[in-house]
């Protein structure tokens, strides 16, 4: 059997979103079983829930969400980690080389992140010479570093957390210490990791219900579904993050505060 690759995969979570793991690990399984690499779910609570490939790292209770990711990172014995969050769910058979390919990219280019989702697309610079399908990202567009799946350099995270944070607070200060870093970002274009987005605010998004509705089996819980005027206003703030910028978007964003939409960054 060959060693295992220099990176570790982080699922990242809470006991809260427990009831998500079977199905995350089911399709993680199906479409990656060749990953090669220590994977983890990482939560707060102890958990009785187990698994043949994944292990679960339990933080601790009652600290915050940056927290318990700096306590998984300095589990991590590799340079390199995977990143992903419990409600991506992976839809489609990945190619191991073609993540082993990033991972040689990452050594050789000294890159610190790796962005395996395509918005936004304000940040994509031009194509890294000699990868194909590979691009520089300008870390001063905001969420150009995101929490979508990645891969990142395990000191680059590291140096990201600098307070305590949740989820929200601490994606929208990522950019912002990546450019003070001086950090090296890239974003793929090459989907080799296509994911369903599964939860907002807690409940099913209507995508994710009716792929259950086709999938019996993957999810068993009992999570409501988001209304449909819930997503209309998702849909809203991402079509503004994507095409609005500078004062005509801070006064979209003013307008849209009075209906009730949130925003993380100003």
């Amino acid at each position: 059997m060959n060693s295992k690759r220099n990176m570790t995969m982080l699922i990242l979570s809470c006991d809260g979103f427990s009831d998500l793991w079977d199905g995350h690990v089911k399709l993680l399984e199906q479409n990656w079983p060749d990953r090669n690499m220590d994977t983890y779910i990482v939560t707060d609570k102890p958990s009785c829930k187990s698994y043949k490939n994944v292990r679960i790292l339990s933080a601790g209770e009652g600290i915050e969400w940056s927290e318990r990711l700096k306590y998984a990172i300095e589990q991590v014995k590799t340079d390199y980690v995977f990143i992903t969050l419990d409600d991506y769910y992976l839809i489609k058979k990945v190619q191991d080389k073609s993540i082993g390919s990033l991972l040689k990219m990452m050594v050789k280019e000294k890159i610190d992140y790796v962005r395996l989702f395509l918005r936004s697309k304000r940040s994509i610079l031009d194509e890294l010479e000699g990868y194909k399908g590979i691009y520089n990202l300008n870390t001063r567009c905001v969420y150009s570093v995101n929490l979508y799946s990645g891969l990142w350099k395990k000191d680059f995270i590291l140096a990201m957390i600098k307070e305590p944070q949740n989820a929200w607070q601490f994606e929208v200060a990522l950019s912002k210490r990546a450019t003070e870093y001086g950090a090296k970002c890239v974003m793929s274009k090459r989907n080799e990791f296509e994911i369903l987005d599964v939860v907002r605010k807690g409940k099913l998004l209507h995508k994710s219900y009716f792929y259950f509705k086709r999938h019996p089996g993957i999810y068993t819980g009992d999570r409501a579904v988001n209304t449909v005027w819930y997503e209309v206003k998702l849909g809203i703030k991402t079509i503004l993050g994507r095409c609005i910028s500078g004062k005509p978007k801070r006064a979209l964003k003013k307008v849209l505060r009075k209906f009730g939409v949130q925003f993380f960054s100003e």
